[in-house]
């Protein structure tokens, strides 16, 4: 049994395991990718009833929804998923709770960025430690944001996953830098409660396994 999933759903080709483990509690997670097939429709994606939440980038969900603007489409989506994620890129990201009518938007992090591979990973990993941990939107978002902005300055996929030494790290700096946004560092004011002063070095540093294809020689 698990808390969570996630799932990477594919138009036309359903994954029987994500209502099975759906009916036992576990609450799962969806993104998707490029609808190779052109047709955009939502009703290929069957899974997507089972889904906790559904986040998909600003041109995928303008595309199934037929919307010419991301948040719009963000709501559009609310219909078929209780919680709509919609990613913005340079911009951040916006969400829509059905549920409790709540919304949230929160801008990117500027970053020097080095290697983008697995930041939507990061992303989605992000957002449900915050959704399980019972954070409310704004600061799912931010965290979610965060790490993926995090995992952009190191090469690798999953090696770039940060963790909560690097978090802590970075909290350190932004706070101890000049001229910062007061309503920027008011955003991930929640951090303050997570990370206690000396976890950098209480921590140890912790990597994900390594996702490493190989190609057979022509």
């Amino acid at each position: 049994r698990a808390r969570a999933a996630v799932a990477s759903l594919v138009p036309g080709a359903p994954a029987p395991w994500v209502a099975q483990v759906a009916a036992h509690g576990t609450r799962i997670f969806a993104d998707v990718g490029w609808d190779d097939t052109g047709a955009w429709d939502l009703a290929a994606l069957p899974d997507l009833a089972h889904c906790e939440a559904f986040l998909p980038n600003a041109e995928e969900a303008m595309r199934y929804t037929g919307t010419t603007c991301p948040r719009a489409a963000a709501h559009a989506l609310t219909a078929f998923v209780p919680l709509a994620v919609v990613t913005l890129g340079a911009e951040g990201a916006y969400a829509v709770d059905r549920r409790t009518g709540e919304t949230a938007e929160v801008p990117a992090i500027e970053v020097e960025a080095l290697d983008p591979t697995g930041a939507g990973d990061v992303f989605v990993a992000g957002f449900v430690a915050g959704t399980l941990a019972g954070w409310r939107l704004a600061d799912r978002l931010a965290f979610a944001g965060l790490t993926a902005a995090l995992s952009v300055q190191e090469f690798g996929g999953s090696l770039s996953a940060p963790g909560w030494s690097e978090i802590a790290t970075w909290w350190r700096k932004v706070r101890s830098l000049d001229g910062q946004d007061p309503a920027a560092l008011e955003r991930y004011a929640f951090l303050a409660g997570l990370l206690p002063e000396e976890c950098a070095r209480r921590w140890p540093l912790r990597r994900a396994v390594p996702t490493i294809g190989f190609r057979r020689p022509a």
